[in-house]
């Protein structure tokens, strides 16, 4: 399934430094495995012209304290246009992070950057926003558009995988395999042989089997239970 490329815009007055970031960014993504295109600003002003512009980023990867206007402040801009781009701030202002929650801002990197912070926030930011993205698939003889946020989880029945939602379920013909890397990078764990399932609606991890947000239950194999455990609890520290 084509995806479009993941747009990372990178904002840092310091050349050095921002050399670094879009570097750091690029590797965090091909370890990722994300298609991904990163791009480079050395002011603020300058990225807060082009997003005017139309132009569209799925991450904005942002120094705090540059000179004219800073991190900060462009993420105020944005937000008061209703711009909804993830923003990760990147400082070695420690204080400063105590102001990203009035932005909405989903991680706060401090310098120097540490790679495998990095890469958790790239991570996180491209699981988020893809979760949000419908997929086409084959369901009961004919082509659906399904949002991967609204399935709860998939089970195998038969020969066919059954997409199971809040009140509706879908038969379809891809395999449990091919669904789990579809649907890679959006929250779902293989818990069992037959079941993928979705973190977002998990509301207990019990010994063998997760309950979910409306009562119903997977099961957990036992193979599976350690590191499907610490999935999960990955997932609720983000």
């Amino acid at each position: 399934m084509k995806r479009h490329p993941f747009h990372i815009a990178v904002c840092d007055d310091e050349a050095a430094d921002r050399d670094q970031i879009r570097e750091m960014t690029e590797e965090a993504c091909r370890t990722e495995k994300i298609q991904a295109e990163v791009f480079c600003y050395e002011t603020a002003r300058e990225l807060l012209d082009e997003i005017q512009n139309g132009k569209e980023y799925e991450v904005l990867l942002l120094d705090v304290l540059m000179p004219a206007q800073d991190g900060m402040e462009l993420a105020r801009a944005l937000r008061s246009q209703k711009v909804e781009t993830e923003i990760v701030f990147i400082s070695s202002n420690r204080e400063m992070a105590l102001q990203g929650y009035e932005v909405a801002a989903v991680r706060y990197l401090a310098k120097p950057l540490e790679m495998e912070k990095l890469t958790e926030a790239v991570r996180f930011c491209y699981g988020k926003l893809r979760s949000h993205e419908e997929i086409l698939l084959p369901v009961d003889g004919y082509m659906r558009k399904i949002a991967p946020k609204d399935i709860y989880y998939i089970e195998i029945i038969g020969r066919k995988s059954r997409i199971m939602q809040e009140t509706q379920e879908w038969d379809t013909g891809f395999s449990i395999r091919e669904l789990e890397e579809i649907l890679s990078g959006k929250g779902f764990v293989r818990c069992h042989q037959s079941f993928l399932v979705n973190f977002r609606h998990v509301k207990n991890f019990r010994t063998s089997s997760m309950e979910l947000t409306d009562g119903r239950s997977v099961p957990v194999s036992k193979h599976r239970v350690k590191e499907v455990r610490q999935a999960f609890f990955e997932y609720m520290k983000n």
